[in-house]
């Protein structure tokens, strides 16, 4: 057996050998020298090894190389050798040559059914086609690598057109958007004309996203716009908006264009900021929840109402210990918030104006349960529940 070293040297491009790699793996093809390396190349692919990877090489022969031998010995109308020749080109990975003995095979035998296939040919209308002959005969074109109908090309044409077209307004509306808060009023008022003749359908996308914009002035046109448009989509941004919006009057806006949309799960929306840190943003969920008078909220409003009984309990607990609890509300849609952790402090640690505040969000929650149920059971959770449970079982 030759060494590595003496092969390359004496054939740097061999017609066919047998590369043992050090892992024991053996890849046969045609090997060349690189310098440090060889590539191994067959039937259209190569591989290339770092020679410390190579254990030794034999020199051997291709498929490639007894296919043409096997290919040379046979005759032109030899039907039964191109057949075999073919199937073992198919068995090798010699998917050329394999159809090049197909292509003698359907020569002496245009019908035959196994060279047909293989060379993508169906009978159709009793005629041999390839798939392009036979969908053209059927109508079909060909579009974005699938066989339609001209109907079906002219249509996704058509959605296609539109979906350029729906890019470029959004970007002119986000443009004009810019100008809404410009300190030159001419500018301002042409962006808003150039806007109305746009058709609303163009503008939800860049005015929702505008809902989130440092500039007040493109909040208050966009909230606005949202309400006249009466965008369904913008319910929820809308509700965290006429919660959080830095400015009282973006945020009296916000729920007047939450009124005019009037999406049926309005007050559902509100049922996450339960969970907020901040009592003065709660007790301001309560009240827009009162606004919009939704029953579903009760189970939400009496969890909140106990949670902020803990709370309270352990601001005003002179008992030196501390402890954790949390509570969690379940949205209709399976998502779920964990209402504030309840942190009991030591006597000395009272938050006085703390404790205040979230008397006034006990308050704010029974008197949202009582709007809601029709029923007082004062500010004690455990009444309400209760309560409640009484009413739906129907022994009150």
């Amino acid at each position: 057996m030759r060494t590595l070293a003496a092969f390359l040297f004496l054939a740097p491009l061999l017609p066919a050998d047998d590369v043992e790699l050090t892992s024991g793996t053996v890849v046969t093809g045609k090997v060349e020298d690189l310098g440090d390396s060889i590539r191994v190349s067959r039937s259209g692919s190569s591989a290339v090894y770092p020679k410390n990877m190579v254990r030794k090489i034999t020199p051997g022969k291709t498929p490639e190389d007894l296919y043409a031998e096997k290919s040379a010995v046979l005759k032109a109308g030899d039907l039964q050798g191109h057949l075999d020749l073919a199937r073992w080109c198919r068995t090798e990975k010699l998917a050329r040559e394999a159809a090049a003995e197909y292509r003698k095979v359907v020569s002496s035998d245009p019908d035959h059914e196994e060279a047909r296939a293989f060379l993508g040919y169906r009978l159709h209308k009793g005629t041999w086609m390839t798939e392009e002959e036979v969908n053209a005969d059927k109508g079909l074109v060909r579009h974005k690598g699938r066989w339609v109908t001209p109907e079906e090309r002219d249509l996704d044409a058509a959605l296609d057109e539109q979906k350029a077209l729906d890019k470029a307004l959004l970007r002119e509306v986000t443009v004009l958007l810019e100008k809404i808060h410009s300190s030159d009023p001419r500018k301002r008022d042409d962006a808003v004309a150039a806007l109305a003749k746009i058709e609303d359908k163009y503008k939800s996308k860049a005015y929702l996203a505008a809902l989130t914009t440092s500039h007040k002035e493109t909040r208050r046109f966009a909230i606005e716009e949202i309400g006249r448009m009466k965008e369904q989509a913008a319910a929820k941004p809308l509700a965290r908006r006429a919660l959080w919006d830095e400015e009282e009057p973006l945020r009296a806006l916000a729920f007047k264009s939450l009124e005019q949309v009037a999406h049926p799960d309005t007050a559902l929306f509100f049922v996450p900021f339960l969970g907020e840190e901040s009592v003065s943003a709660r007790i301001r969920c309560v009240d827009a929840m009162l606004r919009f008078r939704d029953p579903r909220l009760v189970g939400y409003l009496l969890v909140a109402l106990e949670a902020n009984a803990q709370r309270i309990e352990a601001l005003d607990s002179t008992d030196p210990v501390t402890a954790v609890a949390r509570r969690t509300l379940i949205l209709p849609d399976g998502s779920t918030i964990v209402v504030p952790k309840v942190v009991r402090l030591k006597g000395e640690s009272v938050d006085k104006a703390l404790l205040e505040k979230l008397k006034e969000e006990k308050s704010a929650l029974a008197a949202a349960l009582r709007a809601l149920t029709g029923q007082d059971h004062g500010e004690d959770p455990a009444a309400w529940r209760a309560g409640l449970a009484k009413k739906k079982t129907g022994k009150e």
